[in-house]
């Protein structure tokens, strides 16, 4: 804690020498930045929505002059001269119809393209919400009433209307009352169409678009709530074109107010964006920090000369150890006459490098002694005289047409081969193991079909849970190899799960016997020595890899011991601890 101490302190005099005061201008120099950045940035915005406003204005003109000049359209022209209920009449409104509809792929903008008789009360509606028709029939009908009512005697009704419908959407509306025999031709323009465009604008989080009548109505809700408009609009002093800083009080942040008046419509677009999202790229202005004042850089030189000697060397001195480390050169040691701090670092580094090295060796040759153990015991799975033993039996059956045998023959060969393929697993059922079993000595069977036999006795209560594997077959195959014998009559090898009497709830006995000749009294103490595990394993691999593996997963928990029963035979007894019945880095068979 001291050394860190120290560091933290010598760090903290060089912040305030020379860290502080660069802070400080960059401070200011930012803010100078700041302010000179949203300046521009509110000129190119109110450009651009000029520009914009001006095209939706030209746009508008020219949707007035396609009414203007719908009077002249030929089917236009029939539906005045043919009856209601004639086919050309009906012929003529279809043609329209169809015209208007392919103009709405013209249009963008347009919402909505109807046609209204005054004298007949037929009204054609060609809408590119098809979905909604009847809906946006109806809002027309209350347009067009609404119309008739405010402006009863306008043929022309010249500058086009806000007219808000029974959902609460906003639209545009423009009639031509000229086009003969009492038929009005009109558009629908929905607010939030125009207004989209400005929606992909980088208005920044909390930023916006939205359109306003001259009273401060809020015409759009889509891209920018109503409600928030509502809580910064008393701040917007100015209704004319430009632009302001406002802030919404709720999200504590400052907004920029671009607006734009239309000429065409008593609309007014506004963009609302987040201050802080024009200056989150705010480039730092970097050549004024190079004309830091003399004194500045008189003090930051012997401040870096200082950290050079204390900090730097030191550093770089551990770098270079570290990479030579890191290829391998465990013979590299630093020199510790460096600072107090460092040489402690130093210290350590070296003791580390000493252990490392000494690690290593150990390590590698750990690894040398468990790649022989499993390579010899790869060989002990795959018996060779087991396999041509096998084969030789499939082929005798075989020679005697035998072929129900054969195929029984082959159904345990291959079960026994396929669990052996599966061992790389860490642990598996208890069940999977005395299944193997049982395939490994139906082989034997019938191969020693009138003297050997065997007995496998497994609770259902024992049957899921999680051991090793291959810890039952090297105890079977000893019996089979070593304990097999004809002169008692027919050879019996025994598996059995059962309680243990002593802690019934913490362990249960696996046992394997037989009634062969049992052990050799010499062999028998070796089996349970203490110094076994310790061995290296070079003689009855199979048991030793066992026992160490049962050592490795339970550590002292599990107990195997090696017995001669009183009347006859062998008996190998596994102590193993009751856990939870599930098998981990199991796969499933292909």
């Amino acid at each position: 804690m001291n050394i860190v101490n120290s560091v933290r302190f010598k760090i903290f005099i060089g912040f305030v020498l020379v860290v502080a005061p660069l802070v400080l201008f960059l401070i200011f120099n930012n803010v100078y930045s700041m302010n000179v950045v949203r300046d521009q940035i509110s000129q190119n915005y109110n450009k651009l929505l000029q520009q914009y406003v001006e095209d939706t204005d030209n746009t508008l003109k020219e949707f007035d002059n396609y009414l203007f000049h719908l009077y002249s359209d030929p089917d236009v022209i029939n539906m005045n001269l043919y009856p209601l209920e004639s086919d050309d009449y009906v012929l003529a409104k279809q043609r329209l119809f169809n015209k208007l509809t392919r103009q709405l792929d013209i249009y963008n903008l347009v919402n909505t393209f109807f046609v209204f008789s005054n004298t007949t009360g037929d009204l054609l509606v060609s809408t590119r919400e098809n979905t909604y028709y009847y809906d946006r029939v109806q809002t027309v009908k209350q347009f067009i009433v609404e119309n008739s009512k405010s402006r009863p005697n306008d043929s022309s009704n010249g500058n086009w209307l806000i007219m808000k419908a029974a959902n609460g959407d906003h639209y545009l509306m423009k009639i031509n009352k000229d086009l003969g025999a009492g038929l009005s031709g009109g558009i629908l323009i929905k607010m939030s169409s125009m207004v989209e465009p400005l929606s992909k604008w980088d208005t920044g989080e909390g930023g916006g678009t939205i359109v306003v009548s001259p009273d401060g109505t809020t015409l759009t809700n889509a891209y920018f709530p109503s409600q928030r408009y509502k809580n910064i609009s008393d701040q917007i002093t100015e209704k004319t074109s430009g632009f302001q800083i406002v802030k919404d009080k709720e999200l504590d942040q400052q907004f920029l107010i671009v607006r734009e008046a239309s000429s065409h419509a008593d609309l007014e677009f506004e963009l609302i964006i987040a201050e802080k999202n024009m200056l989150q790229n705010l480039p730092y202005l970097q050549l004024l920090i190079y004309f830091l004042p003399l004194g500045g850089a008189f003090v930051l030189g012997i401040y870096l000369l200082y950290v050079q000697r204390i900090l730097f060397k030191p550093l770089m001195q551990l770098i270079r150890g570290m990479r030579k480390i890191a290829q391998g050169e465990l013979s590299v040691r630093l020199h510790e006459g460096s600072s107090t701090e460092f040489a402690f670092l130093i210290a350590t580094f070296n003791n580390m490098v000493d252990q490392i090295e000494n690690l290593k060796i150990s390590v590698y040759e750990e690894k040398i002694r468990v790649q022989q153990a499993e390579f010899k015991h790869l060989q002990v799975q795959i018996n060779p005289h087991f396999y041509m033993n096998s084969l030789n039996i499939i082929y005798n059956l075989a020679a005697l047409k035998d072929t129900k045998s054969v195929q029984k023959m082959s159904l345990h060969l291959a079960d026994y081969f396929r669990f052996i393929m599966r061992t790389n697993r860490t642990t598996m059922t208890l069940k999977d193991e005395i299944d193997h079993i049982r395939n490994y000595l139906e082989i034997q069977v019938m191969r020693y079909p009138d003297n050997l036999t065997f007995d496998l006795q497994l609770p259902e209560t024992y049957s899921q849970y999680a051991i090793p594997p291959l810890i039952v077959q090297p105890f079977v195959e000893n019996a089979v190899i070593h304990g097999f014998t004809k002169q008692y009559g027919t050879y019996v090898i025994q598996v059995k799960a059962e309680q243990d009497p002593e802690e019934p709830e913490e362990f249960f006995l696996l046992s394997i016997s037989d009634n062969g000749n049992g052990f050799q009294p010499e062999m028998l103490q070796q089996l349970n020595s203490a110094q076994y595990l310790d061995q290296s394993g070079d003689e009855h691999l199979g048991i030793w890899n066992v026992r160490h593996r049962l050592q490795m997963n339970y550590g002292n928990r599990v107990a195997l011991r090696f017995l001669n029963k009183p009347e006859r035979g062998a008996l190998v007894q596994i102590r193993l601890p009751l856990h939870t019945p599930i098998v981990e880095g199991t796969e499933k068979d292909v």
